[in-house]
């Protein structure tokens, strides 16, 4: 019989295993970055605030649903505030049917205040032009 090729080095059980290995090791330690964050690590449910302001967009999508708005400050300045929420499907059985919204609309948000980002909250409360309450 011919003599039987040898294979490659890289390719040697051993080698395949310390890949493999690798590979998973690098899988795991990257899993965290795209996990959901906590709303305590990321909002303080300590305190309640309310903004007043212009829809300037709307995102309905998952996993979590958002408006922008323009608010007026004390000093009568305009700035953009963030509004989170949760995802569509949890916000429309909460009764968030996406046509009550629309760009320009004003709006009463009531929720809790970010922690390391100025100007955002998460969404507890909404009310609308007509009075409407929405709660998620």
């Amino acid at each position: 019989m011919d003599a039987i090729r040898k294979m490659p080095r890289s390719l040697r059980r051993g080698s395949v295993l310390t890949v493999a290995v690798l590979t998973l090791a690098a899988l795991v330690v990257t899993a965290p970055a795209g996990a959901h964050h906590s709303v305590p690590v990321n909002f303080d449910q300590s305190r309640e605030i309310t903004v007043v302001g212009t829809l300037t967009e709307i995102k309905w999508i998952n996993p979590h649903s958002r408006f922008r708005m323009d608010v007026k400050g004390d000093d009568g300045k305009t700035v953009e505030w963030l509004v989170e929420m949760g995802a569509i499907n949890t916000m429309k059985r909460a009764g968030f049917d996406t046509e009550k919204f629309a760009i320009g609309d004003t709006l009463t948000i009531i929720g809790w205040p970010g922690r390391d980002r100025d100007r955002s909250m998460l969404l507890r409360t909404a009310v609308l032009k007509d009075g409407t309450r929405l709660s998620p």
